[in-house]
């Protein structure tokens, strides 16, 4: 898949709108990440990590239980009362902020309801995107998806830089909390086929966990992915200390680093659309420019350094996420819901656990510290990722069974 078979997706109605309601929510979601980042870092810096944590979270703990959810009932149905949940999260934030309530416990008490609900959209929306396009499109699919969501990104950092410095951190978690609305009002006319409705039955979040280890091409990927995911990406909380503590920079700047990261992001998902999926040693390569990348941000002498090394880590750190999530929809599509809560319990719960330890290693090593602890994250990577060599399986064979993983 190269080249304009990359576009195919887009001939599918139901895939274009669910598109479009990515278009408008994610870069007002990213908005309210910086600002939230702006409100945490003036209350307390090293909070930080727990605020992340408290986010990521549910995902840790919840996620393989929504996956299960995922495959047995209406995935879109799913997603919109997530979404909707979400959107009501973030007027909550903006209500207390209006009112002049923010305060770090206020902001640990929504971001654990943020994480709740987020464990479930993941499975959710990973789960219905391949049933949006034809098979063979899925892939595609996604990395269109991936490339949305960081368009969104990079869009939603300099809006939220933005915003905060011109109207407030109240009106970007106002304008969040609306963007949940149209998207769920676009997820409303989509029509997609009956979803798998997988009966209830005992041990299917065990059978998710067998399934998944028992297929080379799905396990390594992800052991590595866990590793960066953990101690290496944890920019959400390390750029924000980092750009103040080094710097002297404020809202502006943070915005600024997670603009360039989120750019750089977006270059890498469209270079992995471009590829299709991932050749023998794409994991172990991408890790390889995320530990140059991290070691090159942990000795930047200037701010234009430490924005160009960042933007080269985004770019290395959408490719391996692309890649990952290729790999990991060739899998049996009655498993992909709990496949994808999986990869959604490394992802978010490796940010988690991540995020604290990120603020903890700041405040007794240096800011810069956490960059060079992500640097050893992707080397350990690279050793996971290359020996296997992980082969993408034939489209033709793909499907797995539930006995055969076992």
């Amino acid at each position: 898949m190269a080249g304009p078979s990359v576009l195919l997706p887009l001939r599918s109605s139901p895939f274009r709108r669910y598109l479009l309601g990515q278009l408008v929510s994610v870069p007002c979601s990213w908005a309210q990440v910086v600002a939230l980042a702006w409100v945490v870092v003036e209350l307390a810096p090293a909070a930080m990590g727990w605020v992340v944590a408290l986010q990521f979270l549910p995902s840790l703990l919840l996620g393989p239980w929504f996956g299960a959810i995922a495959d047995r009932y209406d995935r879109r149905w799913l997603l919109m009362a997530a979404e909707a949940g979400l959107g009501l999260t973030a007027l909550a934030y903006a209500a207390v902020s209006l009112t002049g309530g923010l305060t770090l416990p206020v902001v640990c008490l929504l971001s654990a309801l943020w994480g709740v609900i987020n464990a479930l959209d993941t499975p959710a929306r990973r789960a219905l995107v391949p049933m949006l396009v034809p098979p063979a499109q899925a892939p595609g699919a996604a990395a269109l998806s991936g490339t949305v969501m960081l368009i969104g990104m990079t869009a939603g950092s300099g809006l939220g830089a933005l915003m905060v410095t011109q109207v407030g951190v109240t009106a970007t978690f106002t304008l969040n909390a609306a963007s949940f609305l149209a998207d769920v009002a676009l997820l409303a006319t989509i029509r997609v086929g009956p979803s798998p409705r997988l009966a209830r039955a005992p041990r299917q979040i065990r059978d998710g966990f067998r399934y998944l280890w028992h297929t080379p091409r799905l396990r390594t990927p992800l052991l590595a992915l866990s590793v960066v995911a953990t101690f290496a990406f944890t920019f959400q909380v390390s750029v924000p200390i980092f750009m103040r503590a080094s710097f002297d920079g404020g809202a502006s700047l943070i915005g600024t680093a997670f603009t360039v990261s989120m750019a750089g992001s977006l270059v890498g998902t469209l270079v992995a659309a471009a590829r299709g999926l991932p050749g023998r040693h794409t994991v172990a390569r991408a890790n390889l420019v995320m530990a140059t990348a991290m070691i090159v941000t942990a000795a930047a002498p200037t701010v234009l350094v430490a924005l160009i090394s960042l933007t080269v880590a985004g770019v290395a750190w959408s490719f391996l996420l692309m890649s990952v999530i290729a790999l990991l929809q060739t899998a049996e599509p009655a498993m992909m819901g709990r496949v994808m809560s999986l990869f959604a319990l490394v992802l978010l719960g490796g940010t988690a656990l991540g995020g604290p330890i990120a603020s903890a290693l700041a405040a007794a090593a240096g800011v810069r510290a956490p960059f060079a602890l992500g640097a050893l994250a992707a080397a350990v990577a690279v050793a996971i990722a290359w020996p296997g060599a992980v082969r993408p399986a034939d489209r033709s064979s793909r499907h797995v069974t539930t006995a055969d993983a076992g």
